[in-house]
């Protein structure tokens, strides 16, 4: 039930009340389209939907390019692929509040996935992408849609960047994200929120990192002792990584993969491990740094394997801070005005948030739809969702308009005191 909405504020809700089919239909034909994070063709296909979506509310339009990114292959080998464009929308730069809205198209699913088509189940939309996130950028689009049909409009204005790149670190967007923060004053981005709406608070900071291992092949039965098994260094060199999770201080080394070896009468001169690390806080990644390093040198001097570690820390944490609490109080008002319960909890996830927090952008991350078991095949969002987060989505902006003209009264007063 809302409560102590304005005139103004309710024609602005209404406008997103009578939009659900036409966001879930959006949704689904964004994500009937494979936008793995390596297929860039469907990538494309994608930003050419999501440009004829938000042109109809920007000012301007954008595809800035973006660095190759740096891939090992199962063997060790390095090759270099070049990501689709970074999409950015702008609408009235010159208006006293600007935001920072940012999404991205690329999804966990690789091309040629089984999970490749939505459904509906209760109310449940199924698909790849569906939460996280094309069903949240739909969101946003309905939120800045009846903002720009609204008394609002030129009261503020926004950036929204849209990457292609994000469900593997960012590791080309990063840069640019972190730019265009410096011209924002708030950033809002479409993470799905849980099912229940709960919303991220602090989140821990996160690396990918690739340790290859160059040995020395041989016959293991006839030469067995010139050999240098690469496969044996790798897995020492993972097993002391993961032991450097702990729970007390936050810290976790996740192996995710280890490539290599052959036939079992040979020793295999070649493997690749593949990791997570995350950490709580910001000095925890240098000492993480150090730590694999003298993993890596240990181990490759007893084994006599050469070992080469790629990757970096690409998130740092993003801590709950006074100011951050105060704008999650600012978003749960709205929410209670809605008749929304909005609650919030520290994340071991990470995303495009933490980016706009290392440049010092205050932000809000989980602003999308609700929904669950995203990176599965059983991801869904919640169908009443979509309305409901457009419209506190929406409803937050106006507040943040009035936090702004508040900001500078104060400084002006302060000024003219001086």
């Amino acid at each position: 039930m809302q409560k102590n909405i304005t005139n103004q504020e309710l024609e602005l809700l209404q406008q997103i009340d009578s939009r659900l089919s036409f966001m879930l239909d959006t949704t689904v034909a964004l994500c009937d389209l494979n936008s793995g994070s390596y297929h860039k063709a469907g990538i494309e296909a994608v930003q050419t939907r999501f440009q004829s979506l938000f042109n109809g509310i920007s000012d301007s339009y954008e595809e800035r390019e973006l660095a190759p990114i740096k891939c090992i292959d199962d063997k060790g080998g390095i090759s270099w692929y070049q990501p689709a464009p970074m999409q950015i929308f702008r609408a009235r730069p010159q208006a006293p509040l600007q935001i920072l809205c940012t999404g991205h198209s690329d999804t966990v699913f690789p091309q040629g996935s089984s999970f490749d088509h939505c459904w509906t189940e209760d109310n449940r939309l199924r698909g790849p992408g569906t939460a996280d996130m094309k069903g949240g950028l739909v969101a946003l689009h309905e939120c800045l849609r009846a903002l720009h049909h609204s008394p609002y409009r030129d009261r503020f204005g926004f950036t929204l960047a849209i990457s292609p790149d994000e469900e593997i670190g960012s590791p080309s967007s990063a840069p640019i994200l972190a730019e265009l923060a410096q011209s924002a004053d708030f950033g809002l981005t479409f993470e799905p929120a849980l099912a229940d709406g709960t919303l991220a608070g602090a989140r821990k900071g996160s690396g990918n990192f690739v340790l290859t291992a160059k040995g020395h092949s041989t016959h293991a039965g006839r030469d067995y002792f010139s050999g240098r098994n690469a496969v044996v260094a790798i897995a020492e060199a993972a097993v002391r990584l993961s032991r450097l999770s702990d729970e007390q201080s936050g810290i976790t080394v996740n192996i995710g993969a280890i490539e290599g070896g052959g036939p079992v009468n040979i020793v295999p001169d070649n493997c690749v491990c593949r990791f997570n690390v995350r950490v709580s806080e910001p000095e925890q990644q240098q000492q993480m740094l150090q730590a694999i390093d003298a993993i890596k040198m240990d181990v490759a001097q007893h084994s006599g394997t050469e070992l080469e570690l790629h990757g970096h820390f690409n998130r740092p944490p993003k801590p709950m801070t006074a100011e951050q609490q105060e704008m999650f109080e600012l978003l749960q008002r709205c929410g209670q005005r809605l008749g929304t319960d909005v609650q919030w909890r520290a994340t071991g996830g990470c995303c495009e948030g933490n980016n706009l927090a290392a440049a010092g952008l205050l932000n809000i991350d989980t602003l999308g739809v609700r929904g669950a078991n995203i990176h599965s095949h059983d991801e869904y969002a919640c169908i009443d969702s979509f309305v409901e987060r457009a419209q506190l989505s929406a409803l937050f902006i106006t507040q943040l308009i009035e936090f702004k003209q508040q900001d500078c009264t104060v400084q002006s007063s302060t000024e003219q005191g001086a």
